[in-house]
C-alpha cells in the first residue's frame, strides 16, 4: 500500500460527467501559481464553495505560498466564466483521531495524509448555493459522493462525480472510502468535495486529501479529511 497526496495529474477514472445538482453547482476547479525556485509552477486541484466567498480544498493544493489562485465553476461537466481570484484564508491540520474498530487491519494512522485549507474569493459568488459543512464527525454516512475537476494539458478538465463507500473511519471523522463501480480517484482530483445527503439536504463531509494505491497516479481508495473540524477554532468567517 502507498499513500499519495493528490497533486496535478489525471481526472476521475470512471464515475459520470457532472449534472446540475447541488454538488456540481458548488464544486470548483482551482489553480495556483507558485515560484518554488527559479521557475513558475502551476498546480490544479478541486474544491467546494462553502460560503458565498469561501472555498474549501486540500491544504497541499496551496502549498508554497502561492503567488495567486484562480477559481472556476462548472456548467455540467464544463468550466465556465467568470474566473474568480482568491487568497488563502486559513490552513488546517485536522486531528486524525483514533481508528475505530471497523478499520482495515493494515491501515495505520501514521500512514494517513490529511489537510484542509480555506480560500477567500475577492468577491462573493452569485447564483451558486454554498454547501454547508458536516457538524457531527462521529456519524459517518453509509454512502458518500465525490466530485473532481480533473485536469487536461491545457487547463481545467471536465467535472466528474463518483459514489464512495466508507470502509474505515476515526473518532474525529477522518474517513477511508472505496470508489464505487470499479472507478478510481486520481492525483488531479485533490481537494474535491466528498458529500452526503440527509433530510436537510446535501452537506460536505470532507475533501479528498490523498489516494491509497499500489502505484500512482490513481487508486480505488481515498482518504477524506473531515470538514467538521473547519471553523471550530479561530474562524475565518
Amino acid at each position: 500500500m502507498a499513500v499519495f497526496a493528490a497533486s496535478p495529474g489525471h481526472a476521475i477514472d470512471g464515475g459520470s460527467v457532472a449534472g446540475g445538482d447541488a454538488l456540481a453547482q458548488a464544486t470548483v476547479g482551482l489553480g495556483t501559481i507558485t515560484k518554488p525556485e527559479d521557475a513558475l509552477r502551476l498546480t490544479r486541484c478541486s474544491g467546494v464553495l462553502v460560503a458565498p466567498d469561501l472555498v474549501l480544498t486540500a491544504a497541499h493544493c496551496v502549498n508554497g505560498d502561492p503567488l495567486g489562485a484562480l477559481v472556476v465553476f462548472f456548467k455540467g461537466g464544463n468550466p465556465i466564466r467568470p474566473v474568480y481570484a482568491a487568497k488563502v484564508a486559513a490552513r488546517y491540520s485536522p486531528d486524525p483521531g483514533e481508528m475505530l474498530p471497523n478499520a482495515a487491519p493494515d491501515i495505520s494512522i501514521a500512514d494517513l495524509s490529511v489537510d484542509l485549507a480555506v480560500l477567500r474569493l475577492t468577491e462573493p459568488v452569485r447564483g451558486r448555493r454554498p454547501v454547508p459543512l458536516a457538524s457531527d464527525p462521529s456519524r459517518v454516512p453509509k454512502h458518500l459522493r465525490f466530485a473532481g475537476a480533473g485536469l487536461s494539458r491545457t487547463g481545467v478538465g471536465r467535472l466528474r462525480t463518483a459514489g464512495l463507500t466508507p470502509v474505515a473511519s476515526t473518532s474525529t471523522g477522518l474517513t477511508i472510502a472505496r470508489v464505487d463501480g470499479g472507478g478510481r480517484i486520481c492525483l488531479g482530483d485533490s481537494g474535491g468535495p466528498v458529500v452526503a445527503t440527509d433530510r436537510g439536504g446535501t452537506y460536505v463531509w470532507g475533501v479528498a486529501s490523498a489516494v491509497i494505491s499500489q502505484s500512482a497516479p490513481c487508486g480505488t481508495y481515498v482518504i477524506v479529511a473531515p470538514a467538521a473540524q473547519v471553523f471550530t477554532g479561530a474562524g475565518v468567517r
